[in-house]
């Protein structure tokens, strides 16, 4: 009934309408990585708030975590993200 593309573009879709979750994408798009705690600081919300946020784009592929120092750091899934992009402008323009 749907294609692939279809339900993985909803799933994105679906992240893109909470504004936590756009701000984190926003400060990912602004720098390589980002600790928890620094995005929390930066974007100004609790940081329980922010690492819901993550936990829900990294399970769509949106993001990557890797673990520095003991710490989590996070950064954009640059083909994915790329691949969501392109296909809203393919789509949508």
């Amino acid at each position: 009934m749907f294609t692939e593309k279809q339900i993985k573009l909803a799933a994105a879709a679906s992240a893109m309408a909470h504004p936590v979750k756009v701000a984190i994408l926003e400060c990912l798009t602004s720098s390589d990585e980002w600790h928890e705690s620094s995005l929390a600081d930066k974007i100004n919300l609790p940081q329980d708030s922010v690492q819901k946020g993550l936990l829900e784009l990294r399970a769509l592929g949106l993001i990557e975590g890797s673990v520095s120092k003991e710490r989590m750091r996070f950064r954009l899934n640059k083909e994915n993200w790329e691949e969501f992009k392109n296909y809203i402008k393919s789509n949508f323009d």
